[in-house]
Protein backbone atom coordinates (compact mmCIF):
# COMPACT_ATOMS: atom_id res chain seq x y z
CA UNK A 1 0.00 0.00 0.00
CA UNK A 2 1.30 3.39 -0.73
CA UNK A 3 2.74 5.66 2.37
CA UNK A 4 2.54 9.29 2.20
CA UNK A 5 4.28 9.97 4.97
CA UNK A 6 7.27 7.81 3.46
CA UNK A 7 7.25 9.49 0.34
CA UNK A 8 7.14 13.06 1.91
CA UNK A 9 10.13 12.45 3.77
CA UNK A 10 11.88 11.03 0.89
CA UNK A 11 11.38 13.96 -1.14
CA UNK A 12 12.14 16.21 1.12
CA UNK A 13 15.35 14.66 1.88
CA UNK A 14 16.27 14.39 -1.75
CA UNK A 15 16.03 17.88 -2.64
CA UNK A 16 17.29 19.31 0.33
CA UNK A 17 20.57 16.48 -0.33
CA UNK A 18 20.54 17.49 -3.54
CA UNK A 19 20.16 21.35 -3.15
CA UNK A 20 22.89 21.66 -0.37
CA UNK A 21 25.13 19.09 -2.57
CA UNK A 22 25.12 21.83 -5.71
CA UNK A 23 25.39 24.71 -3.87
CA UNK A 24 28.54 23.42 -0.85
CA UNK A 25 30.30 22.85 -4.40
CA UNK A 26 29.71 25.17 -6.75
CA UNK A 27 27.38 27.81 -5.55
CA UNK A 28 28.72 29.39 -2.75
CA UNK A 29 31.99 30.52 -4.43
CA UNK A 30 32.06 33.14 -6.43
CA UNK A 31 35.07 31.81 -8.49
CA UNK A 32 32.62 29.18 -10.12
CA UNK A 33 32.83 28.82 -12.98
CA UNK A 34 31.21 26.84 -16.02
CA UNK A 35 32.60 23.14 -15.17
CA UNK A 36 32.73 23.82 -11.77
CA UNK A 37 28.71 24.04 -11.51
CA UNK A 38 27.87 21.34 -14.24
CA UNK A 39 30.06 18.87 -12.19
CA UNK A 40 28.37 20.24 -9.11
CA UNK A 41 24.81 19.97 -10.31
CA UNK A 42 25.44 15.88 -11.46
CA UNK A 43 27.15 15.38 -8.02
CA UNK A 44 24.36 16.81 -6.34
CA UNK A 45 21.80 14.69 -8.11
CA UNK A 46 23.25 11.67 -7.68
CA UNK A 47 23.78 12.71 -3.87
CA UNK A 48 20.27 13.24 -3.45
CA UNK A 49 19.24 10.01 -5.16
CA UNK A 50 20.96 8.09 -2.70
CA UNK A 51 19.60 9.88 0.32
CA UNK A 52 15.82 10.14 -0.85
CA UNK A 53 16.08 6.36 -2.13
CA UNK A 54 17.85 5.03 1.75
CA UNK A 55 14.49 6.99 3.49
CA UNK A 56 12.38 5.42 1.12
CA UNK A 57 14.03 2.30 1.63
CA UNK A 58 13.89 0.54 -1.46
CA UNK A 59 16.12 -2.30 -1.21
CA UNK A 60 18.38 -3.76 -4.70
CA UNK A 61 19.33 -6.92 -5.30
CA UNK A 62 22.70 -7.34 -6.64
CA UNK A 63 22.62 -8.72 -9.51
CA UNK A 64 19.90 -7.13 -10.16
CA UNK A 65 16.75 -9.25 -10.49
CA UNK A 66 14.36 -7.18 -12.53
CA UNK A 67 13.92 -4.22 -14.50
CA UNK A 68 13.88 -1.66 -11.62
CA UNK A 69 16.36 -3.24 -10.04
CA UNK A 70 18.36 -2.41 -13.65
CA UNK A 71 17.17 1.14 -13.67
CA UNK A 72 18.27 2.04 -9.96
CA UNK A 73 21.66 0.28 -9.87
CA UNK A 74 22.84 0.49 -13.09
CA UNK A 75 20.95 2.62 -15.54
CA UNK A 76 20.83 5.76 -13.62
CA UNK A 77 24.61 5.78 -11.99
CA UNK A 78 25.91 4.92 -15.83
CA UNK A 79 23.97 8.44 -16.65
CA UNK A 80 25.07 10.66 -13.87
CA UNK A 81 28.91 9.52 -15.34
CA UNK A 82 28.24 9.84 -18.56
CA UNK A 83 27.51 13.68 -17.99
CA UNK A 84 30.01 14.15 -15.29
CA UNK A 85 32.16 13.31 -18.43
CA UNK A 86 30.52 15.42 -20.54
CA UNK A 87 31.30 18.51 -17.82
CA UNK A 88 34.59 18.60 -18.26
CA UNK A 89 35.63 20.89 -20.82
CA UNK A 90 38.64 18.88 -22.30
CA UNK A 91 35.71 16.45 -23.26
CA UNK A 92 34.61 17.22 -26.86
CA UNK A 93 30.19 17.94 -27.72
CA UNK A 94 30.93 15.03 -30.54
CA UNK A 95 32.87 12.84 -27.39
CA UNK A 96 29.84 13.33 -25.04
CA UNK A 97 27.42 12.58 -28.06
CA UNK A 98 28.94 9.09 -28.61
CA UNK A 99 28.69 8.46 -25.19
CA UNK A 100 25.10 9.36 -24.88
CA UNK A 101 24.47 7.72 -28.47
CA UNK A 102 25.88 4.67 -26.86
CA UNK A 103 24.34 4.44 -23.97
CA UNK A 104 20.90 5.23 -25.15
CA UNK A 105 21.28 2.10 -27.75
CA UNK A 106 22.39 0.00 -24.73
CA UNK A 107 18.87 1.00 -22.39
CA UNK A 108 15.96 -1.40 -23.56
CA UNK A 109 18.61 -3.87 -23.82
CA UNK A 110 19.93 -3.74 -20.12
CA UNK A 111 16.21 -3.55 -18.92
CA UNK A 112 14.62 -6.25 -20.89
CA UNK A 113 17.46 -8.99 -19.51
CA UNK A 114 15.67 -11.96 -18.35
CA UNK A 115 12.33 -11.27 -19.21
CA UNK A 116 10.19 -12.76 -22.47
CA UNK A 117 10.73 -9.74 -24.81
CA UNK A 118 14.24 -10.96 -25.74
CA UNK A 119 14.20 -14.55 -28.00
CA UNK A 120 17.31 -15.89 -25.61
CA UNK A 121 15.29 -16.62 -23.09
CA UNK A 122 12.99 -19.67 -24.03
CA UNK A 123 10.36 -17.75 -25.60
CA UNK A 124 8.65 -17.88 -29.28
CA UNK A 125 9.20 -14.50 -29.78
CA UNK A 126 11.09 -13.90 -33.33
CA UNK A 127 15.00 -12.87 -33.20
CA UNK A 128 13.99 -9.86 -35.71
CA UNK A 129 10.92 -8.97 -33.54
CA UNK A 130 12.97 -8.44 -30.76
CA UNK A 131 15.92 -6.95 -32.37
CA UNK A 132 13.01 -4.20 -34.29
CA UNK A 133 11.66 -3.54 -30.67
CA UNK A 134 15.58 -2.75 -29.53
CA UNK A 135 16.19 -0.42 -32.25
CA UNK A 136 12.48 1.30 -32.34
CA UNK A 137 12.89 2.06 -28.17
CA UNK A 138 16.87 3.14 -28.68
CA UNK A 139 15.73 5.48 -31.00
CA UNK A 140 12.92 7.03 -29.52
CA UNK A 141 15.14 8.02 -26.52
CA UNK A 142 18.04 9.09 -28.81
CA UNK A 143 15.45 11.71 -30.49
CA UNK A 144 13.73 12.99 -27.13
CA UNK A 145 17.42 13.35 -25.65
CA UNK A 146 18.89 15.28 -28.80
CA UNK A 147 15.84 17.37 -29.32
CA UNK A 148 15.24 18.49 -25.69
CA UNK A 149 19.16 19.38 -25.47
CA UNK A 150 19.00 21.17 -29.07
CA UNK A 151 16.30 23.47 -28.03
CA UNK A 152 17.77 24.07 -24.48
CA UNK A 153 20.69 25.79 -26.76
CA UNK A 154 18.02 28.09 -28.87
CA UNK A 155 15.91 28.60 -25.98
CA UNK A 156 17.60 29.01 -22.48
CA UNK A 157 15.66 28.65 -19.37
CA UNK A 158 14.47 26.14 -16.63
CA UNK A 159 11.41 25.34 -18.68
CA UNK A 160 12.42 22.47 -20.47
CA UNK A 161 13.68 20.77 -16.60
CA UNK A 162 10.17 21.86 -15.26
CA UNK A 163 8.76 20.09 -17.72
CA UNK A 164 10.63 16.59 -17.26
CA UNK A 165 9.54 17.11 -13.97
CA UNK A 166 6.55 17.20 -14.50
CA UNK A 167 6.47 14.19 -16.64
CA UNK A 168 8.16 12.00 -14.59
CA UNK A 169 6.08 12.97 -11.78
CA UNK A 170 3.23 11.91 -13.98
CA UNK A 171 4.65 9.29 -14.42
CA UNK A 172 4.83 7.93 -11.14
CA UNK A 173 1.63 8.61 -10.57
CA UNK A 174 0.17 6.82 -13.05
CA UNK A 175 2.28 4.09 -12.93
CA UNK A 176 1.18 3.59 -9.30
CA UNK A 177 -2.86 4.06 -10.16
CA UNK A 178 -1.83 0.92 -12.66
CA UNK A 179 -0.52 -1.59 -9.39
CA UNK A 180 3.16 -1.19 -9.72
CA UNK A 181 3.90 0.77 -6.02
CA UNK A 182 6.74 0.41 -6.38
CA UNK A 183 8.05 1.14 -9.45
CA UNK A 184 5.90 4.57 -9.20
CA UNK A 185 7.42 5.35 -5.89
CA UNK A 186 11.12 5.02 -7.45
CA UNK A 187 9.93 8.13 -9.36
CA UNK A 188 9.75 10.63 -6.42
CA UNK A 189 13.24 10.99 -5.64
CA UNK A 190 14.10 11.93 -9.04
CA UNK A 191 11.64 14.83 -9.41
CA UNK A 192 12.59 15.85 -6.26
CA UNK A 193 16.80 16.44 -7.15
CA UNK A 194 16.41 17.20 -10.45
CA UNK A 195 13.48 20.18 -9.45
CA UNK A 196 15.96 21.44 -6.48
CA UNK A 197 19.13 21.71 -8.68
CA UNK A 198 17.41 23.13 -11.51
CA UNK A 199 16.15 25.74 -9.46
CA UNK A 200 19.85 26.79 -7.54
CA UNK A 201 21.45 26.07 -10.57
CA UNK A 202 19.58 28.45 -12.02
CA UNK A 203 19.92 30.76 -9.06
CA UNK A 204 23.37 30.67 -9.38
CA UNK A 205 23.95 31.00 -13.12
CA UNK A 206 22.24 34.37 -13.04
CA UNK A 207 25.90 35.46 -11.82
CA UNK A 208 27.29 34.74 -15.41
CA UNK A 209 24.72 36.58 -17.70
CA UNK A 210 20.63 36.66 -17.55
CA UNK A 211 20.02 34.19 -20.09
CA UNK A 212 22.78 31.66 -18.77
CA UNK A 213 22.15 28.02 -18.86
CA UNK A 214 25.07 26.04 -16.56
CA UNK A 215 24.41 22.53 -16.00
CA UNK A 216 20.66 22.44 -18.13
CA UNK A 217 22.23 19.91 -20.34
CA UNK A 218 23.12 17.92 -17.82
CA UNK A 219 19.90 18.33 -15.82
CA UNK A 220 17.90 17.85 -18.87
CA UNK A 221 19.89 14.05 -19.89
CA UNK A 222 19.41 12.79 -16.62
CA UNK A 223 15.36 13.76 -16.47
CA UNK A 224 15.30 12.40 -20.10
CA UNK A 225 17.02 9.02 -19.10
CA UNK A 226 15.01 8.87 -15.71
CA UNK A 227 11.47 9.50 -17.66
CA UNK A 228 12.82 7.03 -19.91
CA UNK A 229 13.37 4.32 -18.13
CA UNK A 230 10.56 4.67 -15.54
CA UNK A 231 8.02 4.53 -18.83
CA UNK A 232 10.14 1.58 -20.57
CA UNK A 233 9.14 -0.33 -16.78
CA UNK A 234 6.11 0.54 -16.71
CA UNK A 235 5.13 -0.42 -20.36
CA UNK A 236 6.83 -4.15 -20.71
CA UNK A 237 6.43 -4.58 -17.04
CA UNK A 238 3.48 -3.17 -15.61
CA UNK A 239 0.24 -2.34 -17.32
CA UNK A 240 0.77 1.38 -18.92
CA UNK A 241 -0.91 1.46 -22.50
CA UNK A 242 1.23 2.55 -25.61
CA UNK A 243 -1.04 5.64 -25.67
CA UNK A 244 -0.43 7.18 -22.15
CA UNK A 245 3.56 5.80 -22.74
CA UNK A 246 4.04 7.62 -25.66
CA UNK A 247 2.18 11.11 -24.29
CA UNK A 248 4.09 11.44 -21.41
CA UNK A 249 7.52 10.55 -22.68
CA UNK A 250 6.98 12.95 -25.79
CA UNK A 251 5.17 15.81 -23.35
CA UNK A 252 7.79 17.47 -22.94
CA UNK A 253 8.83 18.53 -26.35
CA UNK A 254 5.91 20.38 -26.89
CA UNK A 255 8.27 23.60 -24.87
CA UNK A 256 9.15 23.58 -28.90
CA UNK A 257 5.91 26.08 -28.60
CA UNK A 258 9.02 28.60 -27.99
CA UNK A 259 10.49 28.35 -31.45
CA UNK A 260 6.91 29.50 -33.16
CA UNK A 261 7.40 33.05 -34.84
CA UNK A 262 5.47 34.93 -32.52
CA UNK A 263 6.84 33.42 -29.50
CA UNK A 264 10.13 34.33 -29.78
CA UNK A 265 10.59 37.70 -28.95
CA UNK A 266 8.39 37.39 -25.53
CA UNK A 267 9.63 37.33 -21.88
CA UNK A 268 11.15 33.91 -20.95
CA UNK A 269 8.59 33.86 -18.16
CA UNK A 270 6.00 34.40 -20.67
CA UNK A 271 7.25 31.82 -22.53
CA UNK A 272 8.11 29.44 -19.92
CA UNK A 273 4.46 29.65 -18.77
CA UNK A 274 3.26 28.60 -21.86
CA UNK A 275 5.52 25.51 -22.42
CA UNK A 276 4.68 24.10 -18.94
CA UNK A 277 0.76 24.46 -19.35
CA UNK A 278 1.12 23.01 -23.08
CA UNK A 279 3.20 20.30 -21.17
CA UNK A 280 0.67 19.91 -18.80
CA UNK A 281 -2.39 19.37 -20.55
CA UNK A 282 -1.47 15.89 -22.00
CA UNK A 283 0.03 14.79 -18.64
CA UNK A 284 -3.12 16.02 -16.97
CA UNK A 285 -5.32 13.83 -19.76
CA UNK A 286 -3.32 10.89 -19.09
CA UNK A 287 -3.52 11.43 -15.29
CA UNK A 288 -7.32 11.84 -15.31
CA UNK A 289 -7.76 8.20 -17.50
CA UNK A 290 -5.55 6.65 -14.59
CA UNK A 291 -7.66 7.60 -12.39
CA UNK A 292 -10.40 6.50 -13.72
CA UNK A 293 -8.87 2.99 -14.65
CA UNK A 294 -8.16 2.66 -11.20
CA UNK A 295 -11.78 3.82 -9.91
CA UNK A 296 -13.13 0.65 -12.28
CA UNK A 297 -10.67 -2.06 -11.91
CA UNK A 298 -8.49 -1.64 -8.67
CA UNK A 299 -10.83 0.33 -5.83
CA UNK A 300 -13.14 -2.54 -5.78
CA UNK A 301 -10.53 -4.88 -5.36
CA UNK A 302 -8.94 -2.44 -2.33
CA UNK A 303 -12.66 -1.77 -1.10
CA UNK A 304 -13.35 -5.89 -0.59
CA UNK A 305 -10.13 -5.86 0.95
CA UNK A 306 -11.06 -3.79 3.66
CA UNK A 307 -13.94 -5.20 4.24
CA UNK A 308 -12.30 -8.54 4.54
CA UNK A 309 -10.12 -6.91 7.20
CA UNK A 310 -12.49 -5.40 9.39
CA UNK A 311 -11.27 -2.51 8.31
CA UNK A 312 -14.58 -0.66 7.01
CA UNK A 313 -15.97 1.25 9.49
Amino acid sequence: MPEPWLYLKSIVASAIGSALFVLALGGLRWSSTETRLKIACVLGIGFGLVVGYYVLGLQFAWPPFNGLDRFLTIILPAVLMIELIAAFEPVPSWGAWLLRLSFAASIPRILLHGSVYLPSHGTELPVWQAGVTLLVCSGLLASLWWLLLCLSQRSPGVSICLSLCLAIQCTGLTVMLAGYIKGGAAALPVVATILSATIVVGLVSKRFGAVANFGIASIIGIGVVSLYGLLFIGYFFGRLSAGSTMAMLFSPLLCWVSEIAVMRNRAIWLVGSLQLTLVAIPLSVVLSLAKRDFDRDMAPLLYSDRRANGLDL
